[in-house]
């Protein structure tokens, strides 16, 4: 459950146990906290102790920890095109991250991160909640952005939304 302090915690056992916070995802996904943490540790701290420094941790905000040893090559990104961002907005209905994605998939395009966000209705104002999803993608080299424009403007026409992409080259962390 999401409360202040699992951040905190979680990134005080890390640095206590000499760790390194390479990458990271974290979010508040209904009332839960979800994280996905990359770091690097000394190959003298043995695994089964950075496992016994968590449990306290667990035990008191109730969370459930997966560690799991990475090689080298699994802990690096493996960039297969240009980034590129992709938003979609509209009014929410079932089928649009999956019509999204399947698109992409058949295109041959690598999605590196996907947030979506559904707005609730106001009494009296609006009669449908709103969706909001944006995409991190690689572009593959044989597939032109203009094309796969082309490709999402004509899947954004039957679902009734707007849809945008644009270059994340240049973007900045």
């Amino acid at each position: 459950k999401d409360r202040p302090g699992i951040v905190a915690g979680v990134t005080k056992i890390l640095f206590e146990q000499g760790c390194n916070l390479e990458d990271s995802a974290m979010s508040r996904l209904g009332g839960e906290f979800a994280m996905m943490l990359v770091f690097s540790a000394s190959p003298r701290l043995p695994y089964q102790a950075l496992e016994r420094a968590f449990k306290p941790l667990a035990h008191r905000f109730r969370l459930t920890i997966h560690l799991k040893v990475l090689t080298p090559d699994e802990a690096s990104p493996h960039v297969r095109g240009t980034p590129h961002l992709i938003s979609v907005y509209g009014a929410d209905r079932p089928g649009l991250v999956f019509r999204t994605s399947a698109l992409l998939a058949r295109a041959g395009v690598n999605i590196t991160d996907v947030s979506t966000h559904r707005t609730q209705p106001v009494k009296g104002g609006m009669t449908k909640p709103l969706y909001l999803m944006v995409l991190e993608i690689e572009l593959p080299p044989r597939l032109t952005a203009r094309r796969l424009e082309q490709r999402l403007r004509r899947l954004a026409k039957k679902l009734g939304v707007d849809v945008n992409l644009r270059s994340a080259e240049a973007d900045v962390l």
